[in-house]
């Protein structure tokens, strides 16, 4: 295993080329060569046996040092080294090495060598997210020839290379990221860390301030939450999304002035409890938590309806200024106006309760009581009183908003919608009937093809459905048609001198118009007025009925029988 021996090595370094020359040596295999000769040899370099600016390049390359030990081991061993670069050289003679045999070494160099890593950094987030995928990366400056990048979360290696993708695991707070930097000739390493972060909350949400409020109250309420980095919080009260502003404000938490979000709230309805919702939303994570506060209205003066039965136009109704103490001032408002009272609308029982008799639907509006007690005026909670009135001012129309008259006269296979129309609070609902059949359940009724199923009369029927009050409107609907079945009626016979009444009609949509042919006359209407002048034993008439729509026609006649007791027939 130990053999006398004469031998060079060549070591390639960044910027540097080592030449190491051991005569006499006693050659041990550089597999064997243990950290306690190393020790010894740096021990004597730190001794000032060698030359001060050979320690540092010595001392700061393992491999340079390993092998000038590999040498001295032996007790006769000498040793010189060559330490060459591209940069100026400085060349230092000859300088003893081994104390105990006296023979010395000796040295040329150039300046000292750096072959890096340094400045080792790592770029990431400040701040993560569980379950969030995020790129880190190590950097480094005078890394030559090459360095190996290797990466350690909580002491575990997790990557190779200059970048790290990282997800963050579920339920962790924090992160320790290592990169080790290592130079792939010199060996020589650095290792830099950071911790990251994770975005915490919100939790612990809470809000602080009054439960019990009063009607006119003014209150200021501010939401606290548990967040990393930042909650953005936003209010919720009466339906609305509000937004506060963020204070400091002078609470001690664990030592420390807390930041919280001001909201200031004014209690202008009186319901029984009220709603105060703050939600906190992380900045980062976007997790969200909210929490909701109750609030209590107590010893309120409100406006309350002192009738069980709903407001109904035409009848009996009151109010009441609740909660107003014996002996108290009070005063009405309607729609925000001092309130007019009358024979029919009247204040009695100190003013604490208003009447109407009856009630009618210009009554309606905004209703406040304004209490003082002992000098304090105590606002009321406003009652907004809506009258149920109708149905008021039915009309029927058809397209275009056309009047509808009592008789609608269709073409056979003409098409029409008919509107109904009323005035009603809450609500109108409507009935079509058709010859009293229900045919439709809206505010309108059509017919596609008019047909004689649809003769007849037709009826709107509209209803409050909470004050059960009704009205309708109606028209006949009727098809053009005819004439037909044209008859003429009056007397038989006649006598001459003697007037007589005929009349002549048909069946016709709408009505005909008739002309007529008697004694060589043409006499216009419906009815007409005869006289005979002179004995025949008969006469004929004629009545011919004319539709004004289509122009048709149709004739009947009559032959009458004409006597005269003055007649001898010589």
């Amino acid at each position: 295993m130990i053999a006398k021996c004469d031998w060079t090595e060549t070591l390639l370094f960044s910027t540097m080329v080592a030449t190491i020359k051991c005569i006499h040596c006693s050659r041990i295999k550089l597999g064997y060569i243990g950290g306690y000769i190393r020790d010894l040899l740096a021990e004597q370099v730190l001794e000032e046996k060698f030359h001060p600016d050979v320690q540092g390049i010595m001392m700061s390359h393992p491999a340079l040092l390993f092998l000038l030990s590999a040498c001295l081991a032996g007790a006769s061993g000498r040793a010189s080294i060559r330490l060459e670069r591209t940069a100026t050289q400085k060349l230092f003679g000859p300088i003893q090495t081994n104390s105990d045999t006296g023979e010395s070494a000796s040295v040329a160099m150039t300046a000292p060598v750096s072959e890096g890593p340094s400045d080792v950094s790592i770029t990431a987030p400040k701040i993560v997210v569980n379950g969030g995928n995020y790129t880190l990366k190590c950097s480094a400056k005078e890394c030559y020839p090459s360095c190996n990048y290797t990466w350690f979360i909580s002491d575990k290696k997790v990557g190779f290379g200059s970048k790290l993708e990282y997800t963050v695991p579920p339920h962790v707070i924090a992160e320790t990221v290592i990169c080790k930097v290592e130079n792939t000739l010199s060996g020589l390493f650095v290792e830099t860390m950071v911790t990251l972060q994770v975005a915490q909350g919100p939790k612990a949400v809470t809000i602080r301030g009054p439960s019990s409020v009063m009607v006119g109250d003014t209150l200021m309420y501010f939401c606290f939450a548990d967040c990393s980095p930042e909650c953005k919080i936003t209010w919720r009260y009466q339906g609305k999304t509000l937004t506060g502003d963020i204070v400091s404000v002078p609470i001690l938490e664990r030592g420390n002035v807390v930041l919280g979000d001001k909201l200031v709230v004014s209690i202008e309805d009186f319901l029984d409890t009220q709603n105060l919702q703050c939600t906190a939303v992380n900045t980062l994570s976007g997790k969200s938590m909210s929490v909701i506060k109750t609030l209590n209205v107590t010893d309120s003066v409100a406006v309350r309806p002192v009738t069980s039965t709903p407001p109904i136009a035409e009848k009996t109704y009151s109010l009441q200024c609740a909660g107003a103490l014996p002996g108290s001032n009070i005063q009405w408002t309607k729609n925000w106006k001092p309130l007019a009272t009358s024979d029919r609308v009247r204040l009695t029982d100190s003013s604490s309760t208003l009447s109407f008799n009856p009630l009618r639907q210009s009554d309606g509006g905004v209703y406040d009581c304004i209490v003082t007690e002992q000098g304090k005026i105590i606002p009321g909670i406003i009652y907004e009183l809506n009258v149920i009135y109708g149905p008021l001012n039915p009309a029927l129309t058809q397209s275009g908003n056309k009047q509808v008259e009592w008789t609608t006269i269709l073409r056979p296979g003409s098409s029409v919608t008919f509107f109904c129309s009323a005035v009603c609070y809450p609500t109108c609902s409507y009935v079509w009937l058709l010859n009293k059949d229900i045919v439709a359940t809206d505010a309108t009724f059509s017919i596609s093809s008019a047909s004689s199923a649809d003769e007849g009369s037709l009826t709107c029927v509209v209803f409050n459905s909470i004050s059960n009050a009704t009205v309708s409107v109606q028209t006949h609907i009727q098809l053009i048609g005819g004439p037909k079945d044209v008859t003429i009626s009056g007397p038989k016979s006649v006598r001459v001198g003697q007037k007589s009444t005929f009349e002549c009609s048909a069946v016709c949509t709408p009505p005909c118009v008739y002309t007529w042919d008697a004694y060589g006359r043409t006499l216009h209407g419906n009815k007409v007025e005869l006289t005979v002048s002179h004995y025949v034993a008969t006469e004929t008439l004629a009545c011919t009925a004319r539709n004004i729509v289509t122009g048709k026609v149709a004739t009947a006649e009559a032959t009458i029988d004409v006597t005269d007791p003055d007649w001898c027939g010589c």
